[in-house]
């Protein structure tokens, strides 16, 4: 264990060289947007955030984040429009662009560096405005809080994390944020504690720095109740899904009985894919209007349980399933399903005849239809019907062409659906080139090494 966490230092601490670039970078964008700002009413102050601003940002992976402090008093109208045209005129010459989170943002990429100018009001703890707000106080806390030593095993974590797949907040990942890592380091005190902590979590584990309010706690649902030292009434496990949690204690298991290096030595997932499964993966490739990376993962999740729930309605049972996009305006659904075939007729159960009420409803359903009805060995009515559709390929056309408007896919992407879709299956998808439609149907073919080990040993 030592071995390896002292080579893992060599991977995540930045050299003094790259340490020099990255300060030059902050300090020349810091002083446009500084320049900039005095152009502006409403601004109170400038300020480094994030991991840049706490020292903890890992070797080649650094993103400056600079924060506009505005009055309370500026309204939101106000308020978005300096977030938008200070930072597109202060970076002009690096060509800004706008991002999107609750308010947008501008970001530039400055020297290969990405530089974020994100506005946030300047308000008292406690009194927030917008989502914003709480990031100059949590940066603070933990420059408060960090000495050399926590900094280096936040880096150990967050480079651990991001190897196997569960580190990020977005929405795309649903994984552990930065502050996030760096409050387990401030519980539990090192890297390897918090995966010794980790191996042991229960669901709904409550991790605050302080004593807790269970009044509080008692209102939060999450895999993992984790408090912010700096708003002891939010929940940062609101944002981690169960898989990610799920993974991760699998994973830290693993580290702990076997250390490798090769935890910290990669930026994605060790995955076995297995390609047996094509004649069971049917993949929906579309193409959609340019929008923020929020926004249309929002769009693309919402609108994949629904069409899991649309192909369950219908008889067939999904396995597993994934979306991706490929940043652009290109995305896909894939999922697994048992059996991309079903029989022509099924048994539908009804209610039991003592129920008078439901069981005519379900006779004036299914009389005169052709259907064979009889009453089952537990007084259940039972029908023999034909099903409407057999093959997954041909419901999905149909849902996405004809039944659209009550299938409970986002509104946001149905005038992109009805533009048209590719659909791919059995044989086809071995022909599909694109990288982000290949790992989304890895995602559903696909062991994870770092969780479950090579399929020799169970970890």
């Amino acid at each position: 264990m030592v071995d390896v966490l002292k080579q893992a230092l060599k991977l995540v601490e930045p050299t003094q060289k790259e340490i020099d670039l990255v300060n030059k970078v902050a300090k020349s964008s810091f002083d446009l947007v500084k320049k900039s700002a005095s152009k502006f009413d409403g601004i109170v102050d400038v300020t480094f955030g994030g991991s840049y601003a706490k020292g903890t940002w890992l070797k080649g992976d650094v993103d400056v984040d600079i924060f506009v402090k505005i009055r309370p008093d500026v309204s939101e109208q106000e308020f978005e429009k300096i977030g938008r045209q200070l930072g597109l005129q202060a970076l002009r010459s690096y060509k800004p662009y706008l991002r999107y989170s609750q308010h947008p943002y501008v970001e530039a990429v400055v020297n290969d560096i990405k530089v974020n100018v994100v506005p946030c009001y300047d308000v008292e703890k406690g009194k927030w405005i917008s989502a914003a707000d709480r990031s100059p106080y949590h940066t603070q806390f933990i420059i408060n809080s960090f000495d050399y030593e926590k900094r280096r095993e936040a880096r150990l974590l967050k480079k651990f994390m991001k190897t196997v797949g569960v580190y990020g907040a977005e929405i795309a990942k649903n994984g552990f944020s930065g502050y996030v890592c760096e409050v387990l380091i401030l519980k539990y005190g090192s890297f390897i504690n918090v995966l010794k902590a980790t191996a042991e979590f229960r669901e709904n584990q409550v991790i605050s720095i302080e004593k807790e309010n269970k009044d509080i706690v008692s209102t939060f649902n999450s895999a993992l109740i984790i408090l912010d030292p700096v708003d002891q009434k939010r929940n940062l496990g609101t944002a981690i899904s169960h898989e990610s949690v799920g993974r991760m204690i699998l994973v830290s298991r693993r580290f702990i009985r076997k250390p490798e290096l090769r935890y910290f030595a990669g930026n994605a997932m060790a995955r076995r894919a297995i390609q047996k499964f094509n004649d069971n993966i049917v993949a929906i490739k579309f193409k959609h209007k340019r929008r923020s990376q929020d926004i249309i993962w929002g769009q693309l999740k919402s609108s994949m349980n629904a069409i899991v729930k649309q192909l369950g309605i219908h008889g067939f049972s999904v396995i597993r399933s994934a979306c991706a996009t490929d940043q652009g305006e290109n995305s896909v659904f894939a999922f697994m399903l048992e059996s991309m075939q079903l029989p022509k007729m099924i048994v539908k159960q009804g209610p039991k005849v003592f129920n008078h009420s439901d069981s005519v409803k379900f006779l004036e359903k299914n009389l005169g239809k052709g259907n064979l009805l009889w009453v089952g060995n537990d007084a259940r009515i039972l029908a023999l019907v034909n099903n409407k559709f057999t093959d997954a390929t041909i419901f999905l056309k149909s849902l996405l062409t004809k039944n659209m408007s009550t299938s409970g896919i986002s509104q946001g992407l149905m005038n992109d659906l009805k533009r048209g879709v590719d659909i791919y299956t059995g044989s086809r998808l071995g022909r599909i080139k694109e990288s982000f439609i290949r790992e989304a149907i890895d995602d559903l073919v696909a062991t994870d090494e770092f969780a479950f080990g090579n399929g020799k040993r169970a970890g």
